[in-house]
């Protein structure tokens, strides 16, 4: 009996699915609330690991007892694997944002990922069946080398401290298990991989060496491929949301939809219209802007696009009761950017509206709603003392920008400071 080729593919997909699940909401959350509360930060995190662990883990049983029937076995009810504790997703988190907080989506797709890997494996030890790491994929050198061990019983080489062996995101490889000593997946070939592994002299690094060597054509041109895509990729928009726009004073219900093609938290308005180029430029634009000014890519804003109407004709706005950019269509327009003063303006002016409050969050301040008038009259205050260092006077504003010099007399020193960084940075 072998299982095709098109099983295990739907088979590996559904999990990949649930694994990216659960780094998806982690990055959502991430962006929306920061990673300055430990406490919430593990609650939700141990969350995920909790309901998509047990998904995964029930698809893994789903898998096992199926091929146990396949091949003609009654085994027990295959049973989910122990999901992580509280304690064990607390470590690996806090030690994934010490190092690299941006992997800790990552992190969360592995703790899911190892629940999976458990149950197949415990099983496989509960019915003395035999179990093999199947690659799949852009495969890792370290994954060829436990694929190269073929099909075998347990052992210790298989679980270290309870867990299966290197388990990581990003990574479409799992188990398979049999229970006739003679089944297999279809396109597996432990000597093949054994012989790449020889080949190497039993070095993974000189592994990773060989194969990138050989694949280097592919693998840049899979980059400028992935690239593109993300270029081009179709706008596909979810379910409508409602969310609240205040401008002008007053607070204002948009419908909106979710960019279902983009990982990070993006929507367009029921009445926007942007092209995947537009989109993907803007995008880009931001976390540009981000990294200049020192602001950590998990504080990324939600993005908005709205109709130029609905902005009521301003280009650009960020929220920082909700660390929301609202951004009209019209930004997309070379006429419009280059009124604006360049291809990049807006995401810019309005990045700088975030550190902006991002140093308020920094000392101290949880910017709502109810004290954003507050806010505002204080960010003017520390915005006119830095114009005043700089030099920046009623007499000289005007050599910034004429938008400079009126947001100047208005005593709108937030938007004058923001005016200055955009110029400034381009000279």
């Amino acid at each position: 009996m072998q299982i095709t080729e098109k099983a295990w593919v739907e088979y590996i997909t559904k999990m990949s699915q649930i694994s990216q699940k659960a780094a998806d909401l982690m990055q959502s959350w991430v962006q929306k609330n920061g990673l300055e509360n430990d406490k919430a930060l593990l609650d939700y995190a141990y969350a995920l690991s909790q309901h998509y662990g047990q998904a995964i883990g029930a698809l893994s049983c789903q898998m096992y007892e199926a091929t146990a029937a396949a091949q003609g076995v009654i085994v027990p009810t295959a049973e989910v694997a122990d999901l992580p504790d509280y304690g064990e997703v607390a470590k690996a988190v806090k030690g994934t944002k010490k190092q690299s907080p941006n992997n800790i989506p990552r992190t969360l797709a592995r703790l899911v990922k190892q629940v999976g890997a458990d149950t197949t494996l415990k099983n496989a030890e509960r019915d003395g069946a035999q179990f093999a790491w199947v690659p799949h994929g852009d495969t890792c050198a370290f994954c060829i080398t436990i694929a190269s061990r073929g099909w075998q019983y347990m052992s210790k080489k298989a679980m270290r401290n309870g867990h299966a062996e290197h388990i990581h995101a990003h990574c479409d490889c799992e188990y398979a298990v049999r229970f006739d000593g003679k089944s297999t997946v279809a396109g597996y070939d432990p000597d093949k991989y054994l012989e790449e592994y020889q080949a190497a002299g039993g070095d993974i690094n000189a592994m990773r060496r060989m194969r990138y060597k050989e694949n280097k054509e592919a693998i840049n041109a899979r980059k400028r491929e992935l690239y593109a895509e993300q270029a081009y990729r179709k706008v596909k928009r979810g379910k409508a949301e409602e969310i609240s726009l205040t401008r002008g004073g007053k607070e204002v219900a948009v419908s909106v939809r979710k960019v279902e093609s983009y990982d990070t938290s993006m929507y367009i308005s029921d009445q926007a219209q942007i092209k995947p180029k537009a989109l993907n430029a803007i995008n880009q634009n931001t976390e540009k802007a981000l990294k200049e000014y020192g602001v950590p890519s998990e504080r990324k804003p939600t993005i908005v696009i709205l109709a130029d109407d609905e902005l009521k004709n301003a280009l650009g706005l960020y929220d920082p009761c909700t660390n929301t950019v609202y951004y009209s269509q019209s930004i997309a327009k070379q006429e419009i950017q280059k009124l604006a003063g360049g291809k990049d303006a807006v995401e810019r002016h309005e990045m700088w509206h975030m550190k902006q409050a991002e140093e308020f969050r920094k000392a101290g301040w949880e910017i709502t709603k109810e004290n954003r008038s507050e806010y505002l009259k204080e960010l003017c205050k520390k915005a006119k003392k830095n114009l005043d260092a700089l030099g920046i006077t009623q007499d000289n504003v005007s050599e910034i920008s004429d938008y400079a010099y009126q947001q100047y007399q208005l005593g709108r020193y937030d938007e004058t400071e923001a005016e200055y960084m955009l110029i400034y940075n381009r000279r």
